[in-house]
């Protein structure tokens, strides 16, 4: 979610003309408008020409990664948090020296949670997750169905859509032969079962301050504190979309909440999406929280854990209603890189992600959101709207086709102690969340169903949309 005009640092997206004939295309073609002349193949835009084949595959086979770790942080676009004068120091010299860079790596949409959304379930944007279901002249925010949820009947343009507004997506339902919305957890679910005594399953959701304030976020009490599985009821109001001075938890930052496949299945949503943990005395982060402990033992790390900052530490609000990670008020990109200075180190530094077999994906949600920024809603991949929207990166709500075909320029960095080459820029790959999701996918070994028989869900098996290549697994 936006905020008002704040720090400075326009992205600036085309660098040459080369870029420039690259990005154009690609946005153009975003909107639907075609161009005669690309002055670049669309290739180099993370998409390929259709086929009536078996889709591109990521390009390491299954079994070489099992886990896949997704950091996102908030709101900033690429030549804000990696240009020369970002407060991100830490991102930019420690993180960036032990993984590489991807700087063609862009968001799908404004504000946030229609981003969230996408990283897990390939659903483009409804109305209201492009306005984090809510109005922002009023401050009221709710938590409603997507209505009327049924299937997008053109399967060839909008891949596994549904149809409808809302926040809240069907399930799959057997019975009738809905696809629904499925995310990347029912997938995991489907392939590797989660334990039936315990409901423990191969993903987890890690959100910091998830029921800090119980009566706030609502969820079940979890043994460590706060809660898991925090929502409220379908069709209340969210009250934990503005930080307190004691949980700073958003909602809408923690993607698994809006699908009935997940909130349906309470056991499994509370063994499962859970708080993070948090920091000791001393900075480093106490051993008895989840994130820390599932760590601590690969064989407890998931194979997919989504990890969620609250609203100061993903650098969201400018200044913090509570602490950022050293105790005091910074927030923005400044607060980002002190909890990541606090966290990356237990994560880079587990056993799993020293074992060779782990994918750690640091990026952020969308660029910045203020439509005065040049390139704020910039898209690669040959983005498609969507059956709901007509243009996924209007943060103006409007309801005709303008300029904002995505959610801009973010970067994002990549680090695998095996497969990734240390302090590399990878100059020739563009990724959106969407060929993100489908990586992650074929990483996993996920290769059954989806909306191309092929294992990717929603806009992850839109033809020809190019998963992470060579580019990426780039270590000799």
């Amino acid at each position: 979610m936006p905020q008002p005009p704040r720090r400075s640092g326009a992205t600036t997206l085309l660098r040459s003309p080369g870029l420039r004939a690259v990005v154009g295309a690609c946005c153009l073609l975003a909107l639907g408008v075609g161009t005669a002349s690309a002055g670049a193949s669309p290739v180099r835009a993370g998409h390929r020409a259709a086929a009536n084949t078996a889709p591109d595959r990521a390009a390491l086979a299954p079994g070489l990664i099992n886990h896949v770790l997704v950091i996102d942080l908030e709101n900033e676009g690429y030549d804000t948090t990696f240009g020369a004068h970002s407060p991100a120091t830490y991102l930019n010299t420690t993180l960036r020296s032990q993984g590489e860079l991807v700087p063609h790596y862009y968001a799908t949409g404004h504000f946030s949670l229609d981003n969230y959304i996408a990283q897990v379930s390939g659903q483009a944007p409804t109305m209201l997750t492009k306005a984090d279901c809510g109005d922002f002249a009023t401050r009221a925010f709710t938590y409603v169905d997507v209505l009327p949820g049924t299937d997008d009947p053109n399967p060839t343009t909008h891949p596994g859509q549904v149809d409808g507004n809302g926040c809240v997506y069907p399930a799959p339902n057997p019975a009738t032969g809905s696809h629904g919305a499925p995310t990347i957890a029912d997938q995991l679910d489907a392939r590797f079962p989660p334990n039936p005594a315990t409901h423990r399953a191969a993903w987890r959701e890690y959100a910091e301050d998830m029921g800090n304030d119980p009566a706030r976020d609502g969820g079940t009490p979890d043994p460590s504190g706060g809660t898991d599985c925090a929502h409220p009821a379908v069709g209340a109001p969210d009250t934990a979309e503005a930080a307190t001075a004691t949980d700073q938890y958003a909602m809408r930052h923690n993607p698994f909440m809006y699908f009935h496949s997940a909130i349906d299945n309470r056991a499994e949503c509370d063994a499962n999406v859970v708080p993070l943990g948090k920091l000791r005395a001393d900075g480093t982060p106490d051993p008895s929280g989840h994130l820390a402990q599932d760590l601590a033992d690969a064989s407890r790390t998931p194979r997919f854990g989504f990890i969620t900052p609250n609203l100061c530490d993903d650098g969201h609000d400018d200044t913090c209603a509570g602490v950022n990670s050293e105790g005091g008020h910074t927030g923005g990109l400044a607060a980002a890189d002190l909890w990541l200075k606090h966290w990356m180190p237990l994560i880079l530094g587990s056993p799993a992600y020293q074992h060779g077999d782990t994918l750690v994906v640091l990026t952020f949600d969308e660029a910045d959101a203020d439509p005065s920024t040049p390139g704020y809603a910039a898209a690669c991949c040959f983005e498609q709207p969507g059956p709901n929207v007509v243009a996924p990166g209007d943060s103006t709500f409007k309801a005709t086709v303008d300029n904002a075909p995505g959610g801009g320029q973010t970067g994002a960095v990549l680090f695998s102690k095996r497969f990734v080459r240390v302090g590399s820029v990878n100059t020739s790959g563009f990724y959106n969340h969407y060929s993100a999701l489908r990586s992650y996918e074929d990483l996993l070994g996920l290769h059954d169903g989806g909306s191309d028989g092929h294992g990717h869900i929603g806009f992850a098996g839109a033809p020809g949309l190019e998963p992470f290549g060579p580019d990426v697994f780039n270590a000799p």
